[in-house]
C-alpha cells in the first residue's frame, strides 16, 4: 500500500542532489523545522539524526542524478518528514541493520516503500511529555 500522507499546507520543501556532502542542507531545515513542534532539545537532535539516516539511506539506492525531496511539516507537537528519491529498485530495498536499528529506535514508526520509481520514507516525532517531579 503506497504511502499516501496529506501534509498540511504550511509545509517546507527541500530538494538536493543525492549526494551525502548535502545531508547537512537536510539536517539544518529538518532542525529549523522541529523547533516549531516544541519538541526538547535531545529530540531535535534525533530528528537531526533520523535525518540524517533517512537520506543517507536514500542516497545508497538513489539513481543517477537523483534528487533527494524532502517535506517537512509540524502537526500539533508532532514533527513529520516525508522523503524521496528516484531509484532503480523494484522493491524497497533492505537497510542496513544497525543504522535501521538507530532510526527506528529514535522516530519509532517508519515507512518505506517504492511510488512511481521512487523510494519512499515517512517518519514523525511527537513532543515527549515528562511528568513533573
Amino acid at each position: 500500500m503506497p504511502v499516501m500522507i496529506e501534509a498540511p499546507a504550511d509545509v517546507v520543501e527541500v530538494g538536493f542532489p543525492a549526494d551525502t556532502a548535502n545531508m547537512a542542507i537536510a539536517r539544518t531545515v529538518a532542525a529549523a523545522v522541529a523547533t516549531r513542534a516544541d519538541l526538547t532539545v535531545d529530540q531535535i537532535e534525533d530528528v537531526r539524526l533520523a535525518i540524517d539516516e533517512a537520506a543517507a539511506y536514500l542516497i545508497m539506492h538513489a539513481s543517477t542524478d537523483a534528487r533527494v525531496h524532502g517535506r517537512l511539516w509540524v502537526e500539533g507537537h508532532t514533527f513529520h518528514a516525508l522523503l524521496s528519491c528516484a531509484t532503480n529498485a523494484t522493491s524497497a530495498p533492505e537497510p542496513e541493520a544497525f543504522s535501521w536499528t538507530v532510526l527506528t529506535a529514535l522516530v519509532g514508526d517508519l515507512d518505506r516503500e517504492i511510488v512511481d520509481g521512487d523510494l519512499t520514507m515517512h517518519w514523525s516525532l511527537a513532543r515527549e511529555h515528562s511528568v513533573p517531579a
